[in-house]
């Protein structure tokens, strides 16, 4: 192997050496955030959900406090907040269906991107060593040349010699 050759080798492979764990690092967190989605643990499924579901239940106090204040006393207000906290408990329940499938397929996405770093690593290992393993074979065959040239210039300066 030329000392270019060993260069970029190096090259390639520190620089893989340094990307591919930071690059897997980055992909922890948002991994985390999706296992947490899918875990079945409704506390911290909440949790992880807890800024959208604080919007939304904030959103729906605003329109409590609204209809309290202004709307006409009577059956029409009665039934609308009668209705809210329903309304509201679907919307969350509906917001954390939602998260899950989309948990689902981001770990699936990391999943596949992690197996893509893997199998980066893989390829690098297995190009360097075919790539060595080529040389080494190429310089074999140089040398069974070398031989069989200098085995040739011999016999021929032996008839020289021997006539």
């Amino acid at each position: 192997m030329t000392n270019a050759e060993t260069g970029a080798v190096n090259l390639g492979v520190g620089q893989a050496t340094q990307n591919l764990p930071e690059a897997a690092s980055a992909l922890q967190g948002p991994l985390n955030f999706f296992q947490t989605l899918l875990s079945g643990n409704r506390g911290a499924v909440m949790e992880a959900l807890s800024p959208s579901i604080a919007s939304l239940t904030s959103e729906y106090d605003t329109g409590r406090k609204t209809e309290e204040q202004f709307a006409p006393r009577g059956g029409g207000r009665a039934a609308t907040l009668a209705t809210q906290p329903t309304t509201e408990a679907g919307q969350i329940a509906g917001l954390v269906n939602s998260a899950q499938q989309t948990g689902a397929a981001g770990v699936s996405e990391i999943a596949q991107l992690l197996g893509q770093l893997g199998l980066g690593e893989l390829g690098i290992g297995t190009s360097t060593a075919a790539s060595t393993f080529n040389q080494e074979e190429t310089a074999k065959e140089n040398e069974q040349q070398q031989g069989a040239q200098a085995g040739q210039a011999i016999g021929s300066l032996i008839a020289l010699l021997a006539a």
